[in-house]
């Protein structure tokens, strides 16, 4: 009937799916009061209250879902935490990143983002589906294959809108066969499901596999039991949503309640209910005692997703070179620094100057400074012939540096660092094709160099074979921008307007050597594909 008159009494429902369970036609009553509610939303037949609620259920998601809350990191595999887990224990968050780098044996990168979940209890699927395209899209980008929640609500809504991902719970990840992670101080608990989580009986026999190695004397309710947060029925009757929780905390009785969502977690202590999450358990974990108000929620996001961008090499890499440009400026204007002064010690100088040059070459790819500055610096300083020697020199050095660092000595973070993905598909082509793949590399970049120098150190192919390739594949670009740094040092200087165009027309001709050897690469590559 309620369904029938779209009544609005249908968001009163918890979607804890109970209905489904119970129902003898073995019908599908939730889906029908979500479409529903999803009719009336778009239908705009709604009173000013349930507009109110569903304007602050998309509210709260969008907001989440930008900067500074959303944080994607590149990786393979990630673990998406859930905004109820971010804000209320970051610790967690923390602790388990390093738990599945450690069982995965690779690196788990981190997402911080909104999955909309609350946007779908209210019933706004559209709104739902259009974050769904954007996050497909932000996990496109950022080469992520595989995500591990933190959240039942959150694999929910993998599963329902983006099911090409593989999405699984984190207590399928780190389940009872990893159970020693786990230091529970209860004999005896009320298990609590989650609503979502019937949708996955498999996540609630882990949580009871958990529990059992611990905890002597379990009990749990037949079918789903809402904490009251479900369906958004805490914003359209606060009333309701109490008695729910009220029932839950009746049926546990003396026994502490032990869940595996955070927002049912927060809803039971402010009911007073001792309530604690599984994942608390985790070996240095402080339980939270107190529900967590929701400013303190919003600023834990807020600290998380920044903790993890100042980790980033892109913010340090940026911030040494904000520090470089600022004491470099500072020199300047105290005169301690000057282009005479670096001219004057450079003709002073005419072994030690070029060695220094070719040390700080050496070492900039490793640090992953680029290293075009220092190669039209060459040719304005030097001139287009000594220039490429000593910038060739560097670069060979520095690539070789690199390349035996991932080999011999941090091969293991390389591979971390760096997509399965990545690093197979290279692997493969030297593999195949030897110092060629090597040769197509320099002259046609698929990466940056620095990046390439620590992805071939973690390849098969011989140090010797790499060494002489890099240094004839490399010399083309070398001669360009050389080339160029020398037709600026001369118009500048000398004001050698003829000069530049002659750089200029060198710089041309070096650049466009690689593109007149990328088909026979091609050819040569199809060839032995072929085979």
């Amino acid at each position: 009937m309620i369904i029938s008159k779209g009544s609005e009494d249908v968001f009163l429902c918890t979607n804890c799916r109970a209905c489904n369970i119970l129902c003898p036609l073995r019908l599908l009553p939730s889906d029908a009061i979500l479409s529903t509610r999803h009719r009336l939303i778009k239908e705009n037949r709604l009173s000013e209250n349930i507009k109110d609620s569903v304007k602050s259920a998309n509210a709260f998601a969008r907001k989440g879902h930008r900067f500074p809350f959303s944080y994607y990191e590149r990786a393979e595999i990630i673990f998406w935490p859930g905004c109820a887990l971010s804000g209320t224990e970051p610790d967690i968050i923390k602790k388990t990143i390093r738990l599945l780098n450690k069982h995965l044996n690779c690196k788990v990168g981190i997402v911080l983002d909104c999955c909309f979940d609350s946007s779908f209890q209210i019933g706004d699927i559209d709104e739902v589906q259009k974050a769904a395209e954007r996050i497909r899209e932000r996990l496109r980008k950022h080469g992520i294959r595989r995500v591990i929640t933190g959240c039942v609500n959150c694999k929910k809504i993998f599963s329902l809108y983006l099911p090409e991902i593989s999405a699984e719970h984190i207590m399928e990840v780190l389940s009872d066969t990893h159970s020693h992670i786990y230091r529970f101080t209860h004999s005896q608990v009320y298990l609590h499901h989650p609503c979502p989580s019937y949708m996955f009986e498999g996540i609630q026999e882990k949580a009871r596999n958990i529990l059992k190695k611990n905890a002597s004397d379990i009990i749990e309710p037949p079918y789903p039991s809402c904490c009251g947060l479900g369906g958004g029925l805490h914003d359209t009757s606060k009333e309701l949503s109490d008695t729910f929780a009220g029932a839950v905390i009746t049926d546990a009785g003396n026994r502490d309640i032990i869940t595996y969502c955070m927002g049912c977690k927060n809803k039971f202590l402010k009911n007073g209910k001792r309530t604690s999450h599984i994942l608390e358990f985790m070996n240095g974990i402080k339980p939270i005692e107190e529900a967590i108000p929701s400013q303190r929620k919003w600023l834990n996001r807020f600290l998380l997703a920044m903790h993890f961008r100042l980790k980033g090499k892109s913010f340090i890499s940026g911030l040494i070179l904000i520090i470089l440009i600022l004491a470099t400026t500072f020199l300047r204007k105290t005169g301690h620094i000057s282009l005479e002064s670096i001219i004057e010690f450079i003709e002073g100088h005419s072994v030690t100057a070029p060695l220094l040059f070719i040390l700080i070459y050496a070492i900039g790819p490793s640090l992953f400074i680029s290293s075009l500055a220092l190669t039209l610096g060459a040719g304005f300083i030097w001139g287009p012939f000594m220039g490429v020697v000593f910038s060739i020199t560097g670069a060979t050095i520095g690539a070789s540096v690199s390349f035996l660092l991932a080999r011999y000595i941090i091969g293991n973070a390389i591979k971390e660092r760096f997509t399965y993905t990545v690093r197979k598909r290279l692997g493969d082509q030297v593999a195949k094709h030897g110092w060629k793949a090597v040769a197509f590399a320099r002259l046609i970049p698929i990466f940056p160099f620095p990046v390439l120098n620590y992805l071939f150190g973690v390849t098969p192919i011989p140090f010797i074979h790499y060494l002489w390739s890099t240094f004839v594949f490399m010399l083309p670009a070398c001669i360009a921008y050389v080339a160029f740094g020398s037709s600026m040092g001369e118009l500048i200087i000398s004001g050698n307007i003829k000069g530049i165009i002659i750089g200029i027309v060198i710089a041309s001709a070096a650049m466009l050597l690689p593109l007149a050897l990328k088909p026979k690469f091609k050819e040569i590559f199809q060839k032995n594909n072929g085979r």
